[in-house]
């Protein structure tokens, strides 16, 4: 297996075509963690969020108020 640095080394050698299917490879790579590390963390969110709305800690606008004031702040 190739060190870091001769992994660098061999990829900055190779075509350009060659560096930008390579980097599309490494992104789509990262890109699944990503998104999951994204949905974990928006669940973790939305259950604290609904935690605090059943303690009382925190009030819901009423759906017809928050519409009122999306279409308020799409006038501006």
């Amino acid at each position: 297996m190739l060190t870091l640095d001769q992994l660098i080394s061999e990829a900055t050698a190779l075509p350009d075509a060659a560096k930008a299917i390579l980097i599309d490879k490494i992104v789509e790579s990262m890109t699944s963690q990503i998104d999951r590390d994204i949905s974990i963390e928006g669940v973790k969110k939305a259950r604290e969020r609904i935690a605090e709305i059943d303690r009382g800690a925190v009030q819901t606008i009423p759906g017809d108020i928050a519409l009122a004031q999306i279409r308020q702040l799409a006038q501006k």
